[in-house]
């Protein structure tokens, strides 16, 4: 079912603050809120400094506490990365607040949203980056539900008894609302420093929905396609980029971002949208099996992709819900212990081999994990015409262009252990796993993902 918070978005995005939806997070909850009163404000108090928001997977899916108790996920609806990413979890009620008082309401899980903000809570400095997002954040959904500022409290001032609770850690709270309040009557100051508009070569500040040949640049400088359209791929990569190189990874390309890359020469003067028109878009497909359970720039995404593999996108969608058990989340990860996680199942020699690791794929956004899946699917390109093509690739690359009836596991072969681990797929019972037999559950994905309740359609 889809919960009430589904608003989240829009407000934080109306107050110009970035964000990354996860999948599933509008079905995703507890149960269902009351009516909601305000903010609690929390830290994560997680010490991995080099990554953005590392305690994704723990925030959707629960933790295992002192005593061996475990406090099922979602923890809270919104994660705030060191980035200043508001990453939207769930749209239902949370395991945030446990037993408090703010103000005489009593009810935290159900009267509040809980955010989650990456800090140590052990003395790390908070980044200003993510000290502006965090009050803007507060303030906008505040300014949404019709409340003031003193309805924000921390975790620290909620939670009974007094002294249970230190979060979030070295954030003057009284100090924290008078600066909400200020944003919330137009008074206040947005300390997060504006970049500027060029750099000192005259490069265009870029971020998504530019268009142009320094668009065009930057990607080949990023080494994706350079179809000079700052989409939802370009952003991912960036942000990528920016991981890998020590900046603040907000997918937004500035003077820093612009000098860390080789040989990124724009002519001076070049606009980021120059007057002579852009090369045509290709048309989006009106239809997208699955499409209902991703985020919109999920789907972007996908669209882009497989316009660029020249792959029908239902055929990659449903393999994906396939090897993520429907739930399309980044962080899934395989019942049997194999190693592999996220949309297409990496394993950790894969995720080696595309320049990542398993632990930094569990800790993506979806959107930005696609941009691996694109980077897997790449030699592929032009070569996946069928859907048991695209999932041959993932599965068994071998078999990508055989004919449907091509023996993959055959029992009384020389690898006779492969064909026992799928078994499974062996319909007819005559022992061999064919190529046809392999794709048949993804087959019936694909027929379910173009079922009404399933299948997105565009405005």
């Amino acid at each position: 079912m889809a919960y009430s918070l589904t608003w989240l978005p829009d407000a934080l995005r109306k107050a110009g603050l970035k964000i990354a939806e996860q999948p599933g997070w509008i079905d995703r909850g507890l149960g269902p809120m009351g009516e909601i009163r305000g903010v609690i404000c929390h830290h994560t108090g997680t010490k991995a400094y080099d990554r953005t928001m590392p305690t994704l997977r723990m925030l959707v899916e629960g933790v295992v506490q002192a005593g061996g108790k475990v406090l099922p996920g979602p923890l809270a609806q919104l994660g705030l990365g060191r980035d200043g990413t508001f990453h939207i979890i769930a749209a239902g009620r949370c395991n945030h607040a446990g037993k408090g008082e703010w103000r005489g309401i009593t009810t935290g899980n159900t009267s509040f949203i809980g955010i989650e903000a990456e800090n140590d809570g052990a003395g790390e400095k908070w980044p200003e980056v993510q000290l502006d997002a965090y009050r803007r954040g507060v303030g906008a959904i505040l300014k949404h539900i019709g409340a003031s500022a003193d309805y924000c409290c921390g975790h620290k001032e909620f939670a009974l008894p007094k002294g249970r609770k230190n979060d979030p850690a070295n954030i003057d709270m009284a100090d924290f609302r008078a600066r909400v309040a200020s944003l919330m009557a137009g008074t206040g100051v947005v300390s997060n420093p504006v970049i500027p508009a060029k750099d000192s070569q005259a490069r265009p500040t870029l971020r998504r929905g530019d268009k142009g040949e320094a668009v065009r640049v930057l990607q080949s400088g990023l080494g994706i396609n350079a179809d000079g359209v700052f989409g939802a791929g370009t952003e991912a990569a960036v942000r990528d980029f920016q991981r890998k190189h020590n900046l603040v990874p907000d997918g937004i390309v500035g003077p820093k971002s612009w000098l860390a890359l080789p040989n990124a020469q724009v002519a001076v003067g070049l606009a980021a949208n120059p007057a002579e028109p852009a090369p045509a878009k290709p048309a989006t497909p009106r239809t997208l099996a699955w499409g209902v359970k991703v985020s919109s720039a999920f789907r972007d995404r996908v669209f882009s992709i497989c316009a660029d593999l020249k792959v029908d996108p239902d055929y990659l969608m449903a393999c994906m819900a396939f090897e993520s058990g429907r739930t399309f989340s980044p962080s899934v990860q395989n019942a049997a212990g194999s190693g592999a996680v996220g949309l297409i199942q990496f394993m950790p020699t894969t995720a080696g081999s595309l320049g990542t690791t398993s632990d930094a794929l569990v800790e993506m956004t979806a959107e930005d994990q696609l941009l691996y899946v694109h980077k897997y699917f790449t030699p592929f390109r032009g070569r996946l015409s069928t859907l048991a093509d695209v999932y041959m690739a993932i599965l068994w690359p071998a078999a990508v262009g055989k004919a449907d009836s091509h023996g993959l596991f055959v029992k009384d072969g020389p690898k006779p252990r492969q064909y026992l681990q799928n078994k499974g797929l062996d319909v007819n019972a005559d022992g061999i796993v064919t190529k046809a037999e392999a794709a048949g559950k993804v087959a019936a994905l694909l027929d379910e993902g173009r079922k009404a309740a399933n299948l997105w359609k565009a405005d």
